[in-house]
């Protein structure tokens, strides 16, 4: 069974240890969603602000923030994952958000962050949070537009590794992360599903669409979704685990960056494209996406697992999914050229 997740760590890994400019700041969590809750707390973000978010967002996520307390609003995204400047200055007006959540869906950088005329709404005290959990961020590109403008990421949907790291301007970063003993409890059954799933789709992918392959990619797939569930339950955040901390660190971007241009670039011969793509967000990106109207997706999936591929519709409790679907065909340096090549045959 191929694995639509990363796994083999070492194929994401270099000797040298990854440079942070001067001028930024990074703190390390258990995950993206500890991380926010870290900022909302050391930023005093009152119980019942308004946190303003994509359509294109995670169901679970926008649960957790309502029982931390939290009101959630949201704004367009449509079919090609893009929201209109005017759109969002509208939303602002409106609500007038004290959490403002911009997501570069499936690492295609947001357009929002180009076309920022839109950040003049917005209060200095405004936390905005860049929502990098698709995307391999790249130090070198680093941009911040605003005071309180947090990136953060989520090493385990785009390296074999569990945490988020947290960037931010200095002086915004004015704080460090909880104890190691604050919800270690929670963080340790986090770690050990992650550990499980890692373990279940390596073999899986190794037995290579055997029957013993199916079964562990199924068991894969349940530990997966029950860790997925878990993240973001604690009501207060969890730092991330030394070891990843200091692994993360050494994460080769510029191989990893390579592998998965070339990938998707290979799936965009073989695949009809629904998404335009920029040409520097290829190696950037954190799977191939596949956008489906409702009519057509069920009978898309069903062939795609008919075939051994276990994939399923993302976000699909988010508001957005209710009019399209969207599947990510998996990319890495943990899979062969054989194996886009029977995915694509897969599609097809």
């Amino acid at each position: 069974m191929i694995s639509p997740k990363p796994i083999y760590l070492a194929d994401y890994l270099k000797f040298e240890r990854n440079k942070i400019p001067k001028n930024i700041k990074r703190l390390f969590y258990l995950s993206w969603e500890d991380a926010l809750w870290d900022i909302l707390i050391k930023k005093k973000i009152k119980k019942g602000s308004t946190v303003l978010v994509p359509v294109f967002f995670c169901g679970d996520v926008e649960d957790n923030i309502r029982n931390h307390g939290y009101k959630i609003t949201y704004y367009p995204v449509n079919s090609r994952l893009t929201t209109s400047p005017k759109q969002l200055i509208r939303i602002i007006h409106k609500y007038s958000p004290e959490v403002l959540v911009i997501l570069h869906p499936v690492g295609i950088s947001n357009q929002l962050f180009r076309q920022n005329y839109w950040v003049k709404l917005l209060k200095p005290e405004t936390i905005l949070i860049e929502d990098s959990v698709h995307k391999i961020v790249d130090l070198n590109k680093i941009r911040f537009i605003k005071p309180n403008h947090f990136i953060i990421d989520s090493l385990r949907k785009v390296v074999p590794l569990q945490g988020s790291v947290v960037y931010a301007q200095k002086d915004d970063i004015n704080f460090t992360e909880p104890s190691p003993f604050q919800s270690l409890r929670y963080a340790t059954k986090v770690i050990f599903l992650w550990a499980l799933m890692q373990i279940f789709w390596s073999l899986s992918h190794w037995a290579n669409r055997s029957n013993v392959s199916n079964w562990l990619s199924l068991k894969a797939n349940l530990f997966m979704k029950i860790g997925y569930d878990l993240i973001g339950d604690s009501i207060l955040p969890a730092r991330g685990f030394f070891v990843f901390n200091f692994l993360q660190q050494f994460i080769d971007f510029e191989k990893i960056r390579r592998i998965k241009r070339r990938q998707v670039e290979f799936y965009e011969k073989n695949i009809y494209a629904t998404i335009p793509y920029l040409d520097f967000d290829k190696g950037e990106m954190m799977a191939y996406p596949l956008v489906l109207p409702i009519n057509i997706a069920g009978k898309v999936l069903k062939q795609i697992r008919g075939r051994g591929l276990l994939l399923n519709f993302e976000l699909n409790d988010s508001v957005w999914s209710k009019k399209h679907k969207i599947i990510y065909l998996p990319l890495g340096p943990h899979l062969s050229e054989n194996n886009l090549k029977y995915i694509t045959s897969c599609i097809s």
